[in-house]
């Protein structure tokens, strides 16, 4: 699988993670996972489906029939050193087993298995699937998505060069612009930081009209909570400033952008 291939399924594997997260609500309060995004938040893991009873199991073997088992079930239980048949017992023991009392013991005490539980389990499952990836890149690679991006912008394929674009910013943590700045018909991404008085500050700015197809650059460092500053944005947006580069110069920017960065370790 390509680097390109291999960082779409991390941003998607995060997003998938970021959904399921929300539905798991507030520590001491009753949720409702979302079991059909961790289904596909499970099927990128190395965890494998294993239906037992009324369980939905997914098991990571460790060593020969041992290893770790998430539980999906609204408390989303994740096990660890132990066996499919352990924790069958655990969760939904039949008669025969409850009359056990070294089983009713396990059934009514866990903590000698369990890992832990909600959004922690959940983080364990996200690095997991992680690490099937190899996110390690060379020039070509990003050369790649350089060339992409500008086939799409000659094309006027709006929906490509917002791919392009989407994979650029996970590489460089750029993030989204206040919506209080942003111009109708733009997407605006850039490295935010804060100045030492507290401002929100941007730089550089990438901004994408998906409408009419214009792709444009501030280098410069602005200041979103300044409103003489910010007026370079919507400046730069609707012409009236000369962009730093625009069109297929924007991708040789974040070309250069991801090379200059210190490899970033994708997680």
């Amino acid at each position: 699988m390509s680097f390109k291939e291999n960082l779409k399924k991390k941003m998607l594997i995060d997003r998938l993670s970021k959904t399921v997260s929300q539905s798991i609500g507030s520590p001491g309060r009753p949720w409702k996972l979302d079991k059909e995004t961790m289904r596909r938040l499970l099927s990128l893991s190395p965890f494998v489906l294993e239906k037992r009873r009324d369980l939905e199991l997914y098991f990571r073997e460790l060593e020969p029939g041992i290893g770790e088992i998430v539980v999906l079930d609204n408390e989303l239980p994740l096990y660890g050193k132990t066996t499919l048949d352990d924790v069958t017992m655990r969760k939904s023991p039949d008669l025969k087993e409850m009359v056990n009392i070294r089983n009713i013991i396990k059934i009514l005490h866990d903590s000698d298995v369990i890992m832990c539980k909600g959004r922690d389990a959940l983080r364990h499952v996200h690095d997991r699937a992680l690490d099937l990836l190899d996110l390690r890149f060379e020039e070509r690679d990003i050369e790649e998505m350089v060339n992409d991006g500008i086939d799409a912008l000659a094309r006027g394929d709006s929906e490509a060069v917002m791919e392009t674009l989407d994979l650029f910013v996970e590489l460089l943590g750029y993030e989204s612009v206040p919506a209080a700045v942003l111009v109708n018909d733009y997407v605006m991404f850039g490295s935010r930081h804060e100045a030492e008085d507290g401002r929100e500050t941007f730089g550089s700015i990438i901004m994408y009209n998906d409408r009419m197809n214009i792709l444009r650059l501030i280098k410069k460092t602005v200041s979103v909570d300044d409103p003489v500053e910010q007026e370079v944005i919507p400046g730069v947006a609707l012409g009236e400033v000369e962009p730093d580069a625009e069109g297929y110069w924007v991708f040789q920017f974040l070309k250069e952008a991801v090379l200059k960065k210190e490899r970033p370790v994708l997680h």
